[in-house]
């Protein structure tokens, strides 16, 4: 708990181990009552956090005080390396994110960050404190080179875990459950499956208004409480239609990188997060981590294209992702030093009129997962019918095993 002290305002900052960042302000009358609460002890901040009905441990409160200098720079004036340092310095790498530093530097200044500021602080970032940076903090928690070794799976022990989830009400999710089970069973992969109402979900993600979401919190709790070596996500629109391809050809084409995507429809988008292979590692816990509650994917939180878009912005950073879109798609698996990336139609294909349910090697190879993207305004019906239409060419769907639809799992 970090209280930022500016004026007559005081900025309080949770940032509780695995709750989302959160703030809450205090205001005092004059500043002289602002002076005298940074000196206060324990008790009068015990009081403070009571009238804020903040649930936090006073013992944990820790005050700065941000004034501006008396010699920043104007406006129009360049940033000093010094400057940028110096506000470095009081940073903790652990729990560091620019967005928040950019909001505490900016009181300092007494003006608002502009571009050439924000250079300036990348700049700094890079050379002086290369840690603090998601490129720095993703590197610190590689791997050791035994842990990279290429991705197998041996036959005696598959242990990988396929994920799902979706709400109560959504059309296409228990269709893709059912089918999506009958693979695992049929590979001895383990299943599981999140099914929730839209309100329980909603308050689950909240502040954030996308269901998509969902997937990241799921990903995240479950790679900290479960042993599987490798986390297949599926959308709850996600249906696995060649039941004889294994996940290990995926793992195999990754070459041991920590997560594997297809390239989007959308050039803008790059990624597609409907379907992700993840091998659980302290490099891909970290991205989990940061995805979910770091500053930088913040503004994606209720922004199309949500998890997607942040993802990006992240990898980015890392310098898992080149900075511009190709202009062209791929032909072959891309790869970075984590990441593998497969062409269109490699892992999942979108659109009914590309699905292929016969494997002719010599033209187009059978579709794995079918994940239908419609933009009707019944958009979820639309694609529970084109699912079921698909299934039942495909021998998925025999008449009498399709669960019905919008109940409860």
């Amino acid at each position: 708990m970090v209280l930022y002290v500016a004026g007559t305002e005081v900025r309080v900052v949770d940032r509780t181990a695995d709750v989302p960042e959160s703030w809450a302000f205090v205001h005092f009358a004059t500043g002289t009552g602002v002076a005298s609460a940074v000196g206060a002890g324990q008790d009068l901040w015990h009081q403070l956090v009571q009238a804020q009905g903040l649930q936090i441990d006073v013992s944990s409160i820790h005050v700065t005080r941000l004034e501006p200098e008396q010699s920043t720079p104007a406006e129009g004036d360049v940033i000093p390396e010094s400057v940028v340092i110096q506000a470095l310095e009081a940073e903790d790498s652990s729990s560091f994110d620019f967005e928040s530093f950019r909001e505490r530097f900016s009181m300092r200044l007494g003006r608002p960050v502009l571009r050439r500021d924000a250079e300036m602080i990348f700049k700094v970032l890079h050379q002086h404190r290369p840690d603090a940076t998601v490129r720095g903090i993703l590197r610190s928690v590689m791997e050791t080179p035994d842990d990279l070794r290429p991705g197998t799976l041996s036959p005696e022990r598959k242990d990988v875990l396929l994920v799902m989830a979706y709400s109560a009400n959504y059309a296409p999710g228990a269709i893709c459950q059912l089918v999506n089970n009958e693979y695992s069973n049929k590979h001895g992969y383990a299943f599981k499956c999140d099914v929730l109402t839209k309100e329980d979900m909603l308050a689950a993600i909240s502040p954030r208004d996308a269901f998509t979401w969902y997937k990241v919190l799921m990903l995240k709790r479950l790679m900290n409480t479960e042993s599987h070596e490798y986390f297949v996500w599926l959308d709850g629109d996600a249906a696995i239609l060649d039941h004889e391809k294994p996940l290990e050809a995926f793992i195999r084409q990754a070459k041991g990188r920590h997560l594997i995507l297809q390239e989007d429809l959308s050039a803008e988008c790059r990624i597609n997060c409907g379907v992700m292979i993840l091998k659980r590692s302290k490099w891909t816990l970290t991205l989990l981590r940061l995805l979910w509650e770091g500053n930088l994917s913040r503004r994606h939180h209720c922004k199309p294209y949500y998890e997607q878009s942040a993802l990006v912005r992240l990898l980015v950073e890392a310098g898992e992702l080149d900075a511009r879109p190709r202009l062209e798609g791929l032909q072959c698996p891309w790869y970075s030093n984590n990441v593998c990336i497969l062409p269109l139609r490699w892992l999942q294909t979108n659109r009914l009129r590309e699905v292929h349910l016969a494997d002719d090697s010599q033209q187009t190879p059978k579709s794995f997962i079918f994940h239908p993207l419609f933009a009707s305004e019944q958009f979820a019906e639309d694609k529970a019918q084109a699912l079921r239409a698909v299934l039942g060419n495909a021998g998925r769907l025999m008449h009498g095993n399709e669960p019905a639809c919008g109940c409860d799992q």
